[in-house]
């Protein structure tokens, strides 16, 4: 087959510029969320384990809101399937703990 005969597959081209970002965007909403929930954390006075285990609730739920948005299929959007669920999670984390520990001391300890 002559190489200007052959069919190209348009399924693994991707625009640089939109999964950045996508990515961006999905960082920006991990931490919004993380930090919303690190107030509602500190504010219900949780501490512990159960802490650490409502935010992993609050960062499952946004993934899952956006996975099943994207129907299911993130790879046109992102560079690997799993970025919806673990990119960005260190940066969410550390907002959620600065949010969480305020909100429990102006609350419950002063």
């Amino acid at each position: 087959m002559d190489p200007q005969e052959q069919e190209v597959d348009f399924s693994e081209v991707f625009a640089l510029d939109k999964i950045a970002n996508n990515s961006r965007s999905l960082n920006y909403c991990r931490v919004f969320v993380a930090i919303i929930s690190g107030c509602a954390a500190g504010i219900l006075g949780v501490t512990g384990l159960v802490g650490f285990l409502f935010f992993l609730l609050s960062t499952f739920v946004l993934s899952a809101g956006l996975y099943s948005a994207m129907g299911s299929d993130p790879k046109p959007f992102f560079k690997s399937s799993t970025d919806v669920w673990t990119a960005g999670i260190n940066e969410a984390m550390m907002s959620y703990i600065l949010f969480w520990t305020l909100f429990y001391d102006i609350v419950h300890i002063y």
